[in-house]
């Protein structure tokens, strides 16, 4: 008898494998929390009423809870009670859950300072290609309309702008001037007074002086009707310089205006304020002029500066998360 219990078994598993046998194997399907709305509240009761709750949705306010302590939105099944609210339902290990939070706060803050960081790159780059024009009107379409190869001398500033209000140099400030004749109107005045009266800080003022004075030249550029160029191509600015000295002048949005092929050269000097901003003054060695080429001051991209304060708590906020997590590693069995 057992042989044969042992054949029909053996049979019967055969079978199965060539599938003579049609029926298919039952399934057993296991439902989960989230497919069962009821068992997702298993385990909290209704404040009001005490019948059991089930799990919805939550809003925004929740989820910015639940980065300090995990809670989850429920409704009560009585018709006749209607309770909707949060619940505390986190049973697991709090050091995990924290750590977890730490780092997500880590990550949005510092994709927040990226994000400000871009766009302040962003407006400076904006500023640098499109340099902010004061007082254009009739003089800055004259200028535009200038031939190429004449001078235009701009327009005298008004006594009521903030820029004549502050000069204290000898100078005559204009607007809106075009350059085209090189070395017809040479610079009477000094570096000192021609940066004074541009406005740029004291500090940066003494650093080119002393440079211009001592013939420390950091680079040299070309000068042409198309822009202003360093001769190894690497920086280029446009046509058009923040402010220019010339004869007894300083001439703001003054724009370089030759026949075209003719090039001028000129020395480069940097020198930089106590914010870090990088500031570029040319000379050309033609007439001996002063321009400024970066009157709000220019950031380089791959320049050394003292980083921001923002930069150094990202930095610390970083580091400190590293050193937290590291101790904890180090304190498990």
């Amino acid at each position: 008898m057992r042989l044969r219990q042992r054949n029909v078994a053996a049979s019967d598993r055969v079978c199965n494998e060539i599938g003579f046998i049609d029926d298919p194997p039952k399934t057993t399907t296991r439902l989960t929390i989230d497919d069962d709305p009821l068992a997702a509240g298993m385990g909290h009761r209704c404040p009001s009423c005490g019948a059991p709750v089930q799990r919805v949705h939550r809003h925004a306010v929740d989820r910015g809870l639940s980065l300090f302590r995990t809670v989850h939105r429920y409704r009560c099944v009585a018709g006749s009670c209607g309770w909707e609210g949060r619940l505390h339902s986190f049973t697991g290990d709090r050091g995990a859950l924290w750590r977890l939070r730490l780092l997500w706060m880590t990550l949005g803050a510092a994709l927040a300072i990226a994000g400000v960081q871009g766009w302040r790159q962003h407006q400076r780059l904006l500023e640098r290609a499109h340099p902010a024009q004061v007082g254009l009107g009739g003089a800055e379409l004259k200028s535009q309309a200038t031939p190429a190869g004449q001078d235009f001398e701009g327009e005298t500033l008004p006594t009521h702008d903030e820029r004549v209000a502050g000069n204290r140099t000898p100078l005559t400030l204009r607007n809106s001037c075009a350059w085209g004749v090189p070395g017809s109107n040479r610079y009477r005045g000094t570096v000192t007074q021609a940066l004074h009266a541009a406005n740029l800080p004291a500090e940066v003022v003494r650093q080119v002086a002393e440079k211009a004075e001592r013939g420390w030249v950091h680079e040299q550029v070309e000068i042409s009707r198309e822009g202003i160029r360093t001769l190894d191509g690497r920086r280029h600015w446009g046509n058009q310089m923040l402010a220019m000295a010339f004869g007894q002048t300083l001439c703001f949005n003054t724009r370089v205006n030759f026949v075209p092929g003719h090039v001028e050269h000129a020395a480069l000097y940097r020198a930089d304020d106590r914010q870090g901003r990088t500031y570029t003054v040319i000379v050309p060695y033609v007439c001996d002029n002063v321009a400024v080429l970066g009157e709000r001051g220019e950031i380089p991209e791959n320049g050394h500066r003292t980083p921001e304060p923002a930069t150094w708590a990202t930095a610390l906020l970083g580091l400190g998360l590293a050193g937290w997590l590291t101790r904890r590693r180090r304190r498990r069995p």
